[in-house]
């Protein structure tokens, strides 16, 4: 004879708690519908990617060091940035979801609403991301994601280079990762900031190897050094930061045979002349 008591609010199947076992199926299918989801929201990114692939190769004309980017590990990717497209170009061929970081007023851009359906976008406040958007940057680093940050902040309007905000620095830094020069050519003539629709034209990527941050870096170690006991972040300067930002943007600009902007030219002399680097400045 089956016996069933109810006591204290506790169901009771021959000395069985039923709502232990109600709470375990319910716990399971949870957790077999967020796999299935998983499994789902992976096909079709798969999916997506091969699809835009193909259709925007019809504006690509090559991709230079795909093998820079590594596919189990995290990085920041840097790059300069030069239209809508820059964001387009390159989700369509990366082989794992990744993060874009953009500015909060390009949350209604349809093409940014279509990018954030197969990768992840982070929206900032330009002049004050404050200290929640580096630790969801961070999150997503732990979590080994690519991160693409734009350190001009803004599409160039003259197709030359802007000077970059140096807080790609501080979070390469703090989350201990490496950062990945990206150099972004030609997709200014496809889409200028004042056209709607993309011409025909074609663009190339150019992808450099890692460069960690670090006073054991020979590019940076003059940076590290310049006051005795500078191997923390917290003793680098806003203006090292700076240093540190510019020496790796003007390698991306050479990579894009990119100008300098007018409007920043002396500002960019002022801060990297204080260093032994050089910086080249094309003026045809």
């Amino acid at each position: 004879m089956v016996n069933i008591i109810e006591k204290e609010n506790l169901v009771l199947f021959d000395g069985i708690d039923l709502s232990e076992i109600i709470n375990i199926c319910y716990s399971s299918t949870l957790h077999l519908i967020k796999v299935r989801y998983r499994f789902i929201r992976r096909i079709r990114f798969q999916i997506t990617r091969i699809f835009l692939s193909f259709f925007f190769k019809l504006w690509v004309k090559e991709i230079v060091g795909l093998d820079n980017i590594p596919s189990q590990r995290p990085a920041i990717l840097v790059s300069n940035h030069l239209s809508y497209y820059d964001f387009i170009i390159l989700g369509s061929f990366l082989h794992k979801r990744i993060v874009f970081l953009a500015v909060k007023k390009m949350k209604q851009t349809s093409l940014i609403k279509m990018l954030g359906k197969w990768h992840t976008v982070v929206y900032v406040d330009r002049e004050y991301p404050g200290s929640a958007f580096f630790r969801e940057v961070i999150r997503h680093l732990e979590h080994k994601k690519l991160v693409v940050i734009y350190p001009e902040a803004t599409r160039s309007r003259t197709g030359k280079m802007l000077k970059p905000k140096h807080g790609f620095v501080k979070l390469a830094i703090k989350a201990n990762v490496p950062i990945i020069p990206v150099a972004m050519k030609g997709t200014y003539e496809i889409l200028p900031p004042h056209k709607r629709i993309p011409r025909l034209k074609k663009c190339s990527v150019i992808i450099g190897k890692k460069i960690y941050i670090s006073p054991d870096n020979p590019e940076f170690r003059d940076i590290f050094f310049e006051h005795r006991g500078s191997r923390k972040f917290g003793n680098l300067t806003k203006e090292q930061m700076e240093e540190i930002a510019l020496r790796i943007m003007e390698k991306i600009r050479i990579s894009a045979e990119e100008q300098w902007d007018e409007s920043v030219i002396e500002e960019v002399q002022q801060v990297i002349g204080k260093k032994k680097t050089q910086i080249h400045l094309y003026n045809h």
